[in-house]
Order: C-alpha cells, then structure tokens, then sequence
C-alpha cells in the first residue's frame, strides 16, 4: 500500500480560522513538508470576503504544491433543524478540488431514523459535485459517537456519503477497534490525527488534544487496524488546546515530524 499522504488542517495553527492568513499559513504547511491541508469554511468565507476569490484561492493552494483534503466544516441541519443547503460550499470544493467536505449532524438527540433520513436528503443535495460529504462522529455525544453509530446513519444513503474518522473522538466516545471492522474502508473519505494528553477519557475536550505519537491514545493500534481495512489515506493533523496558541512555524513543523513518525511505523 502508498504511504499515508499528511495534511495539515490549519485550525491546528494560531490563526487558522483567518482569511488573511491563509498564505502564510499555506507557507508553514508546504515548508513543514504536508502534501496537503484541510481548509476551513469560515477562514474561505473571510479570504472572499476581503476581495479575494476561489480561483486565487486555488492558485494559492496548487501553486504551493498542496492538495486540499477537506474542507471544514458545515452542518447538516439548518437554524429551524431542517436539512440545510450547502450546494455553495460544495461548489468550492469542486474548484479546490477537495478530498471531502466535513458535515456535522448537530443533533444527537435525533433518533437514527431521523438522522438516517437528513443525511440522505443533504447527501442527495449536493451529490451533483461530486465530492464526498464526510459525517464526523463527536466523542462527547450521547449519540452519534462512534464509527459503528455513524455508519448506521451513513449505510443505507447515497455512496457519496462518506465519514471522517477523528482518532480524539474514537477515543473519546469509548469505540473499540472491533467497530473499525464495521465500516468499509473506501466510505471513510479521511482521518483527523491526534493523539490525547494524560486525562479521565471520559471527561476529555478537544483542548486536551496533542501531537500524535504524543499522547496515551493508543495510535498506532487504531492506524495499524484502519490501514489493515484498506483505508488508504489521507492523514489530516488536527490539533486543539495549546498548539493554536503556540508559534505556528514550530507547530506546523512538530505536527508534520510526529504525523510522519506515527505514519512510518505502520
């Protein structure tokens, strides 16, 4: 199998919810060694915002010689918790040519038929770009917490309706690697890499996140059994807590050299 294609996902950084610092954080990603980066909504709505546009934005990306491996994040459900239109963001993911697009439910108290049926009708909505909708699993929810409760949302829609595995939010949420087997490897669009800091697991917040390799979350087990599946990439670091508030030229360099390491070693 390929290596692990590494990205960056620039929330990770100090300012990566910024439009006016996307270029040099793309600098510190491309210079760090990251083949890509995971752009967030909010920071493109910035860029254009301030006069810029997608088309600059994607020669800002390639041009550096990085991918985009996701775009973070929308929500599926509206204001009024109908299925929200995000034919927009998806719009954009097309010219950036992203990897994925990251959904999150937002409500955990919707019982899985409900949120069963919301995913399909998002899903259906913006299929016609072509790029994968990947429902992200929250850790610290009653439901929707897990791979397997993820995938019971996901199985029954359209193919183009994928998840991203978060390693935080596996550990979080209590998963165990059995549940890995329960989700078919090409409908995993990508992983969010981290690791833990030495907290009660069921007491842990994205702050209490770290560099992967780092950390007590068992890694490398989680990888080893994610791979053994065929998933196939790519790895995007994501990093809360003190990392976004260190210098980022010495966060992105760390998150690159720990991500290599844990990626090396499988």
């Amino acid at each position: 199998m390929e290596p692990y294609r590494i990205g960056l996902n620039l929330v990770t950084l100090r300012d990566g919810l910024s439009g006016e610092a996307l270029p040099a954080n793309l600098d510190r990603a491309r210079r760090a060694g990251f083949q890509g980066v995971g752009l967030w909504v909010s920071a493109i709505e910035q860029w254009l915002a301030s006069g810029g546009t997608i088309g600059q934005l994607v020669e800002a990306v390639h041009g550096r010689g990085l991918e985009v491996h996701e775009l973070c994040f929308v929500p599926v459900l509206d204001e009024g918790g109908g299925v929200s239109d995000q034919r927009r963001v998806f719009e954009w993911a097309v010219e950036l040519q992203a990897g994925a697009v990251i959904c999150i439910y937002g409500k955990p108290e919707n019982p899985l038929e409900q949120a069963a049926d919301d995913w399909t009708e998002f899903v259906e909505n913006v299929e016609q770009a072509g790029v994968p909708a990947a429902f992200e699993f929250i850790g610290p929810w009653q439901h929707y917490n897990s791979p397997l409760e993820a995938w019971h949302v996901l199985r029954e829609g359209p193919a183009l309706g994928t998840m991203v595995f978060d390693t935080f939010h596996f550990w979080r949420g209590g998963g165990n690697l059995s549940q890995i087997d329960s989700v078919p490897a090409d409908r995993i669009s990508l992983v969010h890499l981290n690791d833990v800091n030495d907290v009660p697991r069921a007491s842990a917040v994205d702050a209490d996140r770290t560099y992967p390799g780092e950390g007590v979350m068992p890694l490398n087990d989680i990888l080893a059994r994610l791979r053994g599946n065929g998933f196939a990439g790519p790895l995007s670091v994501e990093i809360f807590g003190q990392a976004q508030k260190d210098d980022p030229d010495q966060v992105s360099a760390r998150a690159y050299e720990s991500a290599a390491a844990v990626a090396e070693a499988l």
